[in-house]
């Protein structure tokens, strides 16, 4: 195992809780919560040249910009804020390299702005399509293998998020389960897993 591998392993693990910790809030939620999006930090929106890096996602006839995120100095993983747009993990594999694991992060919705692009991923079933364009103006297909929900506490697959060898996965993550407020927002997580079509 690679140095870079383990060092992205540990920051997984030791926070696999805080990884998407407020994905969102719901509309309906009292109003004396506060939203959890506001107490999260800002992500870490970062800039490649990386012609493979993803610009766009499809889901459901639907798509949304993707923006290159990487985790902060506390090795948090969090996606734009703007609820419409998508995150790509820096730290993760390239579409198109046919090894690893792709990471790809959103809120599920928010309190003032409603719901988010990400919100799609718990609908998704197996055969299901997606489609990742990339800055070179590549088009990468997969299909949908599994849609788990995870519990934050604990249940994030982070071996199987911090692939960076064996077979090529896309991971479309965010929150889901029952809402429990700041600062987890919602109990669980979605994690869509996808194969090359």
């Amino acid at each position: 195992m690679s140095a870079t591998l383990r060092s992205l392993l540990a920051v997984l693990a030791i926070l696999a809780t805080a990884l998407l910790a407020g994905c969102g809030t719901q509309s309906a939620a009292p109003s004396s919560q506060t939203g959890a999006q506001r107490s999260l930090p800002p992500p870490v929106v970062t800039h490649t040249d990386d012609a493979s890096a993803p610009v766009r996602i499809a889901v459901g006839g639907q798509s949304a910009p993707t923006r290159t995120v990487d985790t902060d100095a506390d090795g948090v993983l969090l996606p734009p804020k703007d609820i419409h747009e998508l995150g790509w993990w820096i730290g993760s594999a390239r579409p198109g390299s046919g090894a690893g694991t792709i990471v790809v992060t959103g809120h599920v919705d928010d309190v003032d702005l409603g719901t988010g692009f990400a919100a799609r991923f718990a609908t998704l079933k197996p055969g299901d399509p997606i489609e990742v364009d990339t800055a070179d103006q590549a088009v990468h297909r997969y299909r949908v293998t599994t849609t788990e929900e995870v519990s934050k506490e604990g249940g994030l697959p982070v071996d199987r998020l911090n692939r960076l060898d064996g077979p090529e996965t896309l991971a479309l993550v965010t929150c889901g389960g029952p809402f429990v407020g700041p600062p987890l927002g919602y109990r669980d997580n979605v994690v869509v897993f996808a194969s090359p079509a």
